[in-house]
């Protein structure tokens, strides 16, 4: 068993989601995606999964301290997304479909020679590319656009 991870934090209307890869598959902080949601007990988000959607870790962050909470994996992320809605539920699961997955499984893939996507911050704004042969890739309806005043 992996002692502590270290998680990658995913920011959405000034909110964390922390998430983490256990092997190979992405497992992201219950308590931060219940927060999303907008529930009102966001500690006892994992309590309503199945046993294998959820699991119990340590993470470790850059400052040196650790904290245990619990992690819920894809499934059990659409699942909650499914289950408890949302007004933004379009939004937050394209969010997490486009971005916050692929993002997390990128940073965590071995070699070089594939593309993976990058997270680059440009005037106040997050922009999500994709890294390939030494250039940088984006969609073209993302491409940011000048406009006259």
């Amino acid at each position: 068993m992996h002692d502590a991870y270290i998680p990658t934090f995913f920011i959405r209307h000034d909110r964390p989601l922390r998430g983490v890869m256990i092997d190979n598959q992405p497992w992201f902080s219950a308590y931060d995606f219940a927060r999303l949601l907008g529930l009102h007990h966001p500690q006892s988000l994992h309590r309503r999964l199945k046993p294998f959607e959820s699991r119990h870790i340590r993470l470790r962050y850059t400052t040196g301290s650790e904290e245990c909470v619990d992690v819920i994996n894809e499934a059990g992320l659409y699942k909650a997304l499914i289950r408890f809605g949302h007004p933004e539920c379009q939004q937050l699961e394209e969010w997490l479909t486009r971005q916050v997955i692929p993002t997390l499984r990128d940073r965590h893939a071995d070699g070089d020679f594939h593309p993976r996507r990058v997270m680059l911050s440009w005037q106040s704004q997050r922009l999500v590319m994709l890294e390939w042969q030494g250039e940088l890739w984006m969609p073209w309806e993302e491409v940011p656009r000048y406009r006259d005043a």
